[in-house]
């Protein structure tokens, strides 16, 4: 009995794991699954455990002498074997492998749902030749949809009726015209984005440079740490890792992995410890090791809860202590997927915050690209990186050029 339930909290960990949820199953959790099974009568359970094979690989029972120990197998023993099993499965998933296709071409595969969904469909209209009052409402909606931003949708709509006035004004012609015109809203803005972000180089100060990585929930915060680490130790820096969200014991384990596979020091304290007091320790950390970054973490919030605003705010006050400019970089990691509501949580991290840039992630899975356009116009902050997959070759210095052609197409 003992080893069918090790196994079926092996199975919902690999089941709650492909579904991103970031739990850990107990044999608790397997209990209260074999409860609700019963509760709303599903029958056959047995025979479908047996049906679906978890991935995870469970070590081989121990044979147990009934002449010499008659007792179950404590629930500790389960526990340590469960979390051994879910060690094995996080570090599989993390496991880095070289992409076939190159960087460009990942991007434009990575946009394509914005470019065919949106961008697409307003070439083809343009491509039926002319723009009556119904083709212009037709792309209005198309742009809304593309959560470009009232403003900017605005200011296309009005430039297009007058494009739409002359006969020869085509879908490349439109192509054109649609680069130039976000080119324009996001270009001064793109040609701040600070360097030392994506190229290290040595310099004589023997302080760090102290990034604070902050974001709502499932963002993609954790990862991108591990990303932006393991870039900057295969270009020879030496990094710390402060892992300030204290309340997910799990980002916590991943992000270890993280650490251990690029190379990086990583700072860690108990579940439930004050995450200001974790900054202040990798920070410090950072200095005594003379470091030359200082990654920090932070616990996921959603930009609404004011008391847990106002604790980001402190935790980025309390760096201050030990380095009078620190954070030197804060960058708000947003979920592509979000759309205009990312502008919403960008405006209130900045007024928190001061953000210095954004890392815009999960671009692969999002027809919604299109809203790092508003988001930089509306709060004159550049994008500093682009995700479009879990590799870390998957993310990428934000290139406006390779966005532009690979959201509208060539």
């Amino acid at each position: 009995m003992e080893n069918y339930m090790l196994q079926l909290v092996a199975f919902l960990q690999s089941w709650a794991d492909q579904a991103g949820m970031n739990i850990i199953i107990t044999i608790e959790y397997a209990y209260a699954f074999i409860a609700l099974c019963s509760v709303i009568g599903v029958s056959g359970f047995t025979g479908l455990f047996y049906l679906v094979k978890p991935k995870a690989k469970l070590p081989p029972p121990t044979k147990i002498e009934t002449e010499e120990k008659d007792e179950p197998q404590s629930q500790a023993e389960v526990l340590e074997v469960v979390e051994e099993v879910k060690k094995e499965e996080e570090e599989e998933v993390l496991e880095p492998t070289k992409p076939e296709k190159s960087w460009k071409d990942r991007l434009t595969k990575g946009l394509s749902r914005s470019r065919e969904g949106v961008w697409g469909k307003i070439g083809s209209i343009f491509g039926r030749g002319g723009l009556d009052e119904d083709a212009l409402e037709e792309v209005e909606e198309l742009l809304y949809g593309a959560d470009l931003g009232p403003k900017a949708t605005s200011e296309l709509i009005e430039d297009l009726e007058e494009k739409a006035k002359s006969g020869d004004f085509d879908e490349a012609k439109f192509k054109s015209y649609i680069k130039d015109f976000l080119k324009n809203k996001m270009a001064s803005v793109q040609a701040n984005s600070p360097g030392d972000l994506f190229q290290f180089e040595k310099s004589d100060s023997k302080l760090p440079k102290v990034i604070m990585i902050v974001g709502v929930n499932g963002a993609g915060k954790t990862t991108t740490i591990g990303k932006l680490a393991t870039k900057l130790t295969n270009q020879g820096a030496k990094v710390v890792v402060g892992a300030c969200d204290t309340f997910r014991a799990a980002a916590v384990d991943q992000l270890q992995v993280w650490c251990d596979r690029a190379g990086a020091t990583m700072i860690r304290a108990k579940e439930g410890a004050n995450p200001s007091g974790v900054g202040y320790d990798a920070l410090q950390a950072a200095m005594n090791e003379e470091a030359d970054y200082c990654i920090l973490d932070t616990a996921g919030r959603l930009h609404t809860a004011g008391n847990l605003m106002d604790e980001l705010t402190k935790s980025k006050n309390v760096l201050k202590k030990l380095m009078e400019d620190a954070p030197h970089h804060t960058l708000l990691v947003i979920d592509a997927i979000t759309g205009q509501n990312a502008i919403r949580q960008a405006e209130e991290f900045n007024k928190a915050l001061d953000l210095t840039g954004l890392v815009f992630t999960k671009c692969d899975g999002s027809s919604k690209a299109g809203s790092a356009i508003s988001i930089v116009d509306a709060l004159q902050i550049p994008i500093t990186y682009i995700g479009v997959g879990e590799n870390v070759e998957d993310l990428s210095v934000f290139n406006l050029d390779e966005y532009l052609d690979a959201l509208v197409g060539n």
